[in-house]
């Protein structure tokens, strides 16, 4: 019986996944199952950037396996931020906005923080200056709620480039400086971030509005940070989320010194400090961020003051060479897809094969029907044939001999079935069988008679081979009494009927009845 529920199950699970196949579903569920927040999150943003459409349906999938309304929103307004060229930010940003309004907005702060830096992060990249400084400010006041000083600095430092995007340049650059001041020196890592992050916003500023000379000594106290950093990691250790691993340092460090060396570099060049421009030009060249295509465009306004045209000229054939890669993987993107409406069509097919598995499930199911109707017929005999209490009626004793064994009056010529009964009857009487210890070492002591003839008794005087077949006989007539009769858990009823481990007892049980404990217990109750 159980070869055939084994094939049961495997036919069900077969037929999922064959009907799943049929929808063109890559992961199917049958029940909902609660969702991790943060690695479906990763889970869609991996996608997001170059398969965004791809993105969105595992966002459905997820929707349909129990993910919350408010959380499927979210996910699809970070998705409209991260690609699509921006074509979305209008939903992204009306999304959040609606998100805003509701109860788990307001009692869920961690919630209520992902979606306004979702909100915030949709603002800046539409270029809506007056709805970035309204939900940035309230982003702050979150953050100091939280006791987040750290990270409210951060925020206030793009407020600050976006005063200074609309015009109010003093007063963005004024609070910018408030936020390094803030900052300060502090030999800790998150402080050495945000310091680090709210130098290059200066930067950039006073690039925009032509403050070339004043970028100087913006990024060489860049550089001196990570110098001091790169010098003594260990001070700034804090065990923040934004720190990197050990073997992440010197690419963090590199990061940041080339984006230095490039504003060194133009700004040198553009105050005609040429030899210093070069300098620096040189060490951003030599760095492992600078040597990548996109930071090598970054430097091309710096090239063409320095006039190093075949290094232009280098950078624009690797742009076109990488606009060319671009096209053949978004090819590859388009022929999978091919492929996979392709692997549909072909699913449908299957449908073939779906209806064999259900005509097998159908007469598994009929042939499970009719075993559990044996079963339950194997199960009533048993209880049936079970004595009604316990212990056993004494046997009755020939004229002049004792009503227990021992020793005395007991020889060689003893007959061998009368000491069987003799034994048996004190075992049963005593419920000695529910020792789980309990031998013929064990009986022998207990009942005062040679382990030898204790043997001899059983083997040639009773119908069990042994002493322990007797033991397990008596042992599993109980056991089945406690399945009928009490709500005792298997394991519990195991113990309490002598069997040492649940294991043996279920062993033992199915090798007598046929039936396992529980199927025994299930088929009477049933």
């Amino acid at each position: 019986m159980k070869h055939h529920i084994v094939l049961y199950t495997f036919a069900v699970v077969a037929t999922i996944i064959m009907m799943a196949g049929c929808t063109g579903s890559g992961n199917p569920k049958t029940t909902r199952t609660p969702i991790d927040i943060q690695a479906a999150a990763d889970r869609v943003m991996e996608l997001a950037a170059d398969r965004p459409e791809q993105a969105l349906q595992t966002i459905d999938s997820l929707h349909a396996e129990g993910l919350p309304d408010y959380e499927t929103d979210w996910f699809r307004a970070k998705v409209y931020c991260q690609s699509l060229e921006g074509s979305r930010l209008d939903s992204a940003i009306a999304i959040c906005e609606r998100l805003m309004l509701l109860d788990v907005a307001s009692e869920n702060r961690e919630y209520r923080q992902d979606v306004l830096e979702t909100l915030v992060n949709a603002c800046r990249l539409k270029n809506d200056d007056a709805r970035m400084l309204r939900w940035t400010a309230e982003l702050v006041t979150l953050f100091h709620e939280n006791g987040d000083e750290t990270e409210a600095l951060r925020s206030e430092a793009e407020m600050a480039v976006t005063l200074a995007h609309t015009g109010q340049q003093q007063r963005g650059l004024a609070k910018i400086d408030s936020v390094i001041a803030a900052l300060g020196g502090k030999r800790k890592f998150n402080e050495l971030d945000a310091s680090l992050i709210t130098l290059k916003r200066k930067a950039t500023v006073l690039k925009e509005i032509g403050r070339h000379a004043d970028i100087i000594p913006v990024a060489q106290s860049m550089v001196d940070r990570l110098a001091d950093y790169e010098q003594h990691p260990a001070d700034y250790h804090d065990g923040s989320y934004r720190e990197p691993a050990d073997g992440d340092r010197l690419g963090y460090i590199d990061f940041y010194r080339t984006k230095a060396y490039g504003y060194l570099a133009e700004a040198y060049a553009r105050t005609a400090a040429t030899d210093s421009a070069r300098h620096y030009l040189a060490l951003y060249e030599q760095s492992g961020y600078g040597q990548t295509l996109s930071e090598r465009n970054l430097i091309a306004p710096t090239l063409c003051l320095l006039g190093e045209t075949a290094k232009m000229d280098s950078i624009f054939q690797d742009l076109t060479d990488a606009r060319f890669r671009e096209y053949e993987q978004q090819m590859e993107i388009e022929r999978k897809d091919a492929e996979t409406r392709h692997a549909r069509q072909i699913a449908i097919g299957l449908n073939v094969v779906v209806l064999l598995l259900l005509l097998i499930i159908f007469l598994l199911f009929r042939h499970h029907r009719i075993v559990k109707r044996k079963n339950r017929v194997i199960a009533q005999q048993i209880s049936e044939a079970l004595p009604k209490e316990e212990p056993e009626k004494p046997v009755d004793m020939p004229e002049g001999e004792s009503d227990g064994p021992s020793e005395a009056g007991i020889s060689e010529s003893t007959d061998n079935e009368l000491l069987f009964l003799r034994v048996s009857q004190a075992i049963i009487s005593e419920q000695l069988y529910l020792q789980p210890l309990f031998d013929r070492e064990a009986a022998a002591r207990h009942l005062g008679i040679s382990s030898r003839l204790i043997g001899t008794a059983f083997t040639q005087g009773s119908p069990y081979k042994s002493l322990p077949d007797f033991i397990r006989e008596c042992r599993l007539r109980h056991a089945c009494r406690l399945l009928r009769d009490s709500t005792m858990t298997i394991a519990d009823i195991a113990a309490a009927s002598g069997f040492s481990r649940i294991t043996t007892f279920n062993h033992d049980f199915k090798a007598k009845y046929e039936l396992t404990p529980t199927e025994f217990r299930n088929q009477l109750h049933s």
